[in-house]
């Protein structure tokens, strides 16, 4: 129900560490640690859906020992059945379509994130493949009520670079051409009767153009101009059911970015809901009516503004009654019918049914049923501000170990790094908590939601003042007592990874050891290598970044490359890989350690061969964070659960010879 921007595949490095995999999970209650199984498992819901007639509820749950999409009928539980039967990797994307008892979901192949579409009667089971995974990859673009028949799907079949807009008949299952993208467009957004409102357009500067419809001359036309420093905070983001006005996080003439009503007929502009300390960052309307209903900003934590009051009351109400944050997920279309997410830093993540007539909520569906009996050990998340040294503030989260193991502390480095840490339930958080370290996750900057200049502060910064911030909050938690400066590891995935990369290069000295997770180590490489559909950030990337294209970016790519101060490393490093990651590549991974191979510095390299840029698949999780969970043992001295049977279960390879 969170509108997000409708661009294809938004090119950043983020990386999500998937809570959803696992192994059979446990019966008993462990007396010394909560079970990784628990923690990472499979859950026993999630990702639920409520049909658009309120007919059917739909979610994620185990099926074949991988997550695949179940339906029920509505209040009707022992009519729940799975409605795929995938067997491999498992299903995470799907929606609900208009046509009654439809489903459209889509797959990638081992990571490749090339992802195909899939259409599902859940009455019969008939599932028709619309695109084929592999070498192209489709997404879901547009679902209307008002072409309930009809769905707008994006693909770069045509060209790798850029998306074209395609109509799928959902009873035919065929498809016809909407808009061909000739013109390169970033990204187009559309009525609910699928006709083109608003298109943007990368400029070789960095800068975007937006461009309005002209249903005369049946073509887009130039209207306005997104500059460089806005153009990771200022973006179309929604339009009103007729087309007529255009929504925008705006960040320009202004730091912190606001939400923007774009009046089409008068061509006037007002700002709807802005906050002092960040930027707007979503937005929620009614299915049915297209009526804003909220929008939300997240500074520490995040605060709601409500532009319907009986939605509010019945909002407000709910968390009350749950003392909890809440979030709408899904919603029936005509609004009566609710699926709530609750989310607490220290207890069990749950969802809830909720109907507005009655004014009924439901009984607790837990997430992870097997987590209930270990709630109490649950660790409370602190919201903190850590200054850094050139004057800005840095939105930290902070996880103290009920059980420490000395005054050890794992820096936890989110990836984007055009992303951020949030406030809330935090897996990982409670993870290494529970096995004896305190946990710090930082908004350094280039992090999103903090404004314009904070995330410009970034630009071309990666290994120097974005590794300053982590190392100053490093230095804070030390002076504060949460960390001893021998027991600090650092860890992360994508951008995380480059930063526990850079941690032992640039910073040799600081940590006790680190972990990168599909990290990139030569910036160049990695900037040369990224999938061809990035193709409208590419410029942003350069800007950002290092232009590998000339002779000063390459110079500035190879100073804040890992790889180069290589021979630096005096710290034990742990390397984890997928072998199909789109984004980093293979070689990112593979160059680092032969580097180190080559001067005989120790490090532990495991490669997952059927994975992409994150681990998906149960076993593969499950192995990754019980080879972490031991090596964070080694050098932190915390609890460890024994690792052999989810190791043996993975297809992690323990590379040992030069790649």
């Amino acid at each position: 129900m969170t509108t997000v921007l409708k661009v294809p595949l938004m090119a950043a490095l983020v990386f999500s560490m998937s809570a959803c995999q696992s192994l059979n999970k446990k019966e008993t209650v462990n007396s010394e640690y909560i079970p990784r199984e628990v923690l990472f498992g499979n859950p026993d819901i999630t990702g639920i859906r409520i049909s658009p007639d309120g007919k059917y509820v739909a979610y994620l749950s185990e099926h074949k020992g991988v997550l695949n999409i179940w339906v029920q009928d509505f209040g009707k539980p022992e009519t729940a059945k799975p409605v795929t039967h995938d067997s491999k990797r498992g299903i995470f994307r799907y929606n609900w379509t208009y046509t009654p008892g439809t489903l459209i979901f889509s797959q990638d192949t081992a990571g490749d994130e090339n992802y195909g579409l899939y259409t599902l009667n859940v009455a019969t089971g008939e599932t028709t493949e619309i695109t084929k995974p592999g070498k192209t990859t489709s997404q879901i673009a547009e679902i209307s009520h008002l072409r309930p028949n009809e769905v707008v799907i994006i693909s770069n079949e045509r060209d790798p670079k850029f998306f074209d807009y395609k109509i799928l008949n959902l009873t035919t299952k065929a498809t016809t051409a909407l808009f061909t993208n000739t013109e390169n467009f970033a990204g187009i957004l559309f009525d609910k009767n699928y006709h083109p409102v608003l298109a943007s357009k990368s400029n070789k500067d960095g800068s975007s153009t937006l461009y309005l419809w002209n249903d005369k001359n049946k073509k887009f036309t130039k209207k306005s101009v997104i500059p460089f420093e806005d153009s990771l905070t200022s973006s179309a983001v929604d339009v009103s059911h007729d087309g007529s006005k255009v929504y925008l996080v705006d960040s320009r003439k202004r730091d912190k970015a606001a939400l923007v009503e774009w009046d089409l007929k008068t061509d006037k502009t007002k700002a709807l809901a802005s906050d002092e300390r960040s930027d707007i960052q979503n937005l929620q309307m009614h299915p049915q009516t297209g009526k804003l209903l909220w929008a939300s900003s997240y500074y520490l934590k995040r605060d709601i503004q409500f532009f319907d009051k009986d939605f509010q009351t019945h909002f407000e109400d709910i968390e009350k009654k749950l003392n909890t944050e809440v979030s709408v997920t899904s919603m029936s279309l005509d609004g009566n019918q609710w699926v709530l997410f609750a989310d607490s830093t220290d207890k069990p993540v749950a969802f809830y049914f909720y109907d507005v007539k009655t004014k009924t909520l439901s009984a607790p569906l837990y997430h992870t049923q097997d987590m209930i009996p270990y709630a109490d050990r649950l660790n409370p998340m602190e919201a903190v501000e850590i200054p850094s040294r050139d004057g800005f503030q840095l939105v930290s989260y902070l996880t103290q170990a009920r059980k420490p193991a000395g005054k050890s502390l794992v820096l936890f480095v989110h990836g984007g790094p055009w992303g951020r840490d949030d406030y809330g339930y935090n897996p990982y958080h409670q993870w290494l908590a529970d096995r004896g370290y305190n946990v710090l996750s930082v908004n350094f900057r280039a992090s999103t939601g903090f404004g314009k200049k904070f995330l410009n502060a970034g630009d071309k910064q990666w290994g120097r003042k974005m590794h300053d911030d982590l190392i100053d909050a490093v230095n804070w938690a030390v002076k504060n007592g949460y960390a001893d400066p021998e027991q600090v590891v650092i860890m992360g995935g994508s951008y995380g990874g480059y930063a526990a990369l850079a941690g032992v290069t640039f910073t040799p000295d600081t940590f006790a050891a680190a972990v990168d997770i599909v990290g990139p180590s030569n910036l160049e490489t990695l900037l040369n290598t990224v999938p061809p559909y990035w193709e409208s950030f590419r410029a942003n990337l350069y800007k950002r970044v290092g232009d590998p294209t000339t002779k000063e970016g390459k110079k500035l790519l190879k100073e804040r490359s890992p790889l180069t101060y290589a021979d630096k490393i005096k710290k034990p490093l742990l390397i984890l890989q997928g072998a199909n990651d789109p984004r980093v590549k293979k070689a990112e991974a593979d160059q680092i350690y032969n580097a180190m191979m080559a001067k005989k510095i120790p490090v532990e390299y495991v490669l997952f061969p059927d994975e992409g840029h994150g681990f998906a698949k149960a076993a593969n999780n499950m192995g990754a964070n019980a080879i972490t969970e031991e090596f964070l043992q080694k050098y932190l001295k915390g609890r460890l659960e024994p690792i052999e049977a989810h190791v043996k279960a993975s297809s992690a390879q323990f590379i040992t010879t030069p790649q």
